[in-house]
């Protein structure tokens, strides 16, 4: 038994909803009251009619419950049992007595879909404005469950139909939308549904569609008055919340009704969330929304946009006026479990990068051009002509996030971590190798640096790619560049931290120093990380 509500983007279960008499359908042993002689709700609760009915002819107060509240009449809702119900109700039992949780024989009627309970309960007297304790209504079951006789019902005897749960703010239309059904989603909307409400967390009934990409149901909320620029309470727009859940026609039918094409969700605009996975700086957002700290895009529930995908949204996004050289408002880390974005790209135990706010749609496809090799699917191609459509359009690859790190850095690989114990060397990244490319022949500045001293190359090196670290050099990369710890390129494909562990590249360690490395600048990482050691200890009170 019980109820799902989509909230934010996790699945959460109203507490309890629906979860009459759990313990005694187990074998627990009853709970009474010192007064109360509860053999009538027992006899209902195992489906004894025979029981039921002398024990009503022996006078049995109907209306007895046990210490939570619940009454034979509930049982019997729950059950489904319309004579029972009918011999309760001829004896006087009230159709509005509640658990206390505030769950009524209606409600539960409505959960099991059941037109003839709830018929028998309405007439009988039963409110159909009556919420239970959590303000869930029968309506909002019933939309949920999906019976359109029963909603109709309902509506018919009073039921309100923007009645709204307390803590979510959630309503039958929100309830209807999330199951679906469009049929009920049609009757609330002829009954005066209001659309452009929003839950606790944002969702209005306009996100909750665009969350499953439901085009038809969107019509018919737009043609109710819905507007497609409506902000949900947390200042979500539709569009980067479609994009960002991997329905690709809807944010182009949101386009089509005149969706502002600079839509953000959290200081992420709809251009950001086209181009590139943008689960780094969403964190903040999903915390607020109900999931932990260290999401993963399987937990939050959401799908991405496939590599082909992206580039059609780009383009259509640009077409109607999306700013290429927006900036991400967001502040955002890699690997955020190991420091603060306040030590930026100097945190010991990053691979570059410190702060990412500041990113364009530029950086977040250049560093998405890098995801393949160890950890994730090709997508050389798609990438590479996402990044040659921002340019075109006007990209500024001159813009950096806070932390300094440029797009062309992003593409050469800084800032991922590899864990890759054993390897020789790291797995190649083809989208890597033709980002850079594409940024360095449109001016991108080879030996520039972050606020740490980091440049591409060490980007590069920290991955083990031979490739990049090839290219790099022959175009004129300072092969003996050192960051802010004395690191060259050299020292970090030798051997250095990322996140908690330590990587070895021996190969791409060999290619540096055939390249020209000098390999006596700077010490070996392992010596590093015993110092580090060292002093960690002789800080310690």
């Amino acid at each position: 038994m019980g109820f799902w509500l989509i909230s934010g983007d996790r699945v959460m279960r109203l507490s309890g909803a629906c979860c009459v008499g759990v313990f005694l359908l187990t074998g627990f042993p009853n709970t009474t009251t010192a007064t109360s002689d509860v053999r009538l709700v027992d006899a209902t609760a195992r489906q004894d009619a025979a029981a039921v009915r002398q024990l009503i002819n022996e006078g049995l107060d109907v209306n007895a419950s046990r210490a939570d509240g619940v009454t034979a009449l509930l049982w019997a809702a729950h059950w489904d049992e319309h004579k029972v119900a009918k011999l309760l109700l001829e004896a006087g039992a009230n159709a509005n007595m509640a658990d206390d949780h505030g769950v009524t024989p209606l409600i539960r009627a409505s959960e099991n879909a059941s037109i003839g309970m709830v018929k028998a309960l309405l007439a009988a007297g039963a409110d159909a404005s009556i919420a239970q304790v959590s303000g869930l209504t029968p309506l909002m079951v019933a939309a949920h469950t999906g019976s359109i006789e029963v909603v109709q019902a309902l509506l018919g005897h009073g039921a309100v139909v923007n009645a709204a749960t307390d803590e979510m703010g959630a309503t039958a239309l929100m309830w209807a939308i999330a199951a679906p059904h469009r049929d009920i989603v049609m009757v609330l909307l002829e009954n005066d549904a209001a659309v452009g409400v929003s839950s606790a967390k944002g969702m209005t009934p306009l996100l909750t569609a665009a969350r499953s990409g439901d085009i038809e149901t969107a019509k018919l909320l737009i043609a109710a008055g819905a507007g497609v620029n409506d902000l949900g309470s947390d200042g979500t727009h539709a569009l980067p919340f479609a994009i960002i859940n991997g329905q690709e026609a809807f944010a182009l039918f949101l386009l089509e009704q005149g969706a502002d094409p600079n839509g953000t969700i959290d200081g992420i605009s709809a251009l950001h969330a086209a181009v590139g996975n943008v689960d780094t700086w969403l964190i903040h957002w999903d915390r607020r929304h109900g999931n932990g700290r260290y999401l993963s895009r399987r937990r939050s529930g959401r799908k991405s946009l496939n590599a082909q995908q992206r580039l059609p949204v780009a383009k259509a996004l640009l077409a109607h006026g999306a700013d290429p050289d927006a900036r991400i408002t967001t502040t955002a880390m890699l690997m955020s479990y190991i420091g603060y974005p306040e030590r930026g790209a100097f945190e010991r135990f990053a691979c570059g990068t410190g702060d990412l706010r500041g990113a364009t749609p530029l950086w977040v496809a250049a560093f998405g051009s890098a995801s393949d090799g160890w950890y994730g699917a090709r997508q050389t191609q798609s990438s590479t002509e996402i990044i040659e459509v921002l340019l075109a359009a006007g990209a500024d690859q001159y813009l950096t996030t806070d932390d300094g790190t440029t797009p062309f850095m992003a593409a050469a690989g800084l800032g991922r971590a590899t864990f890759s114990p054993g390897q020789l060397r790291g797995g190649r990244s083809q989208g890597a190798e033709a980002a850079v490319q594409v940024l360095l022949a449109a001016g991108a500045e080879i030996n520039a640096r972050n606020e740490a001293d980091y440049t591409a190359l060490h980007g590069a090196a920290f991955r083990g790619l031979n490739e990049v670290v090839q290219y790099l050099v022959d175009h004129g990369a300072d092969i003996d560049a050192r960051d802010f710890r004395g690191r060259t390129p050299f020292r970090l494909a030798e051997g250095s931290k990322q996140s908690f562990q330590f990587q070895a590249f021996p190969e791409t360690a060999e290619l540096l120093k055939q390249l020209g490395a000098n390999t006596r600048l700077g010490i070996p990482g392992t010596v590093q990380e015993r110092a580090d050691r060292v002093v960690a200890e002789n800080l310690q009170p």
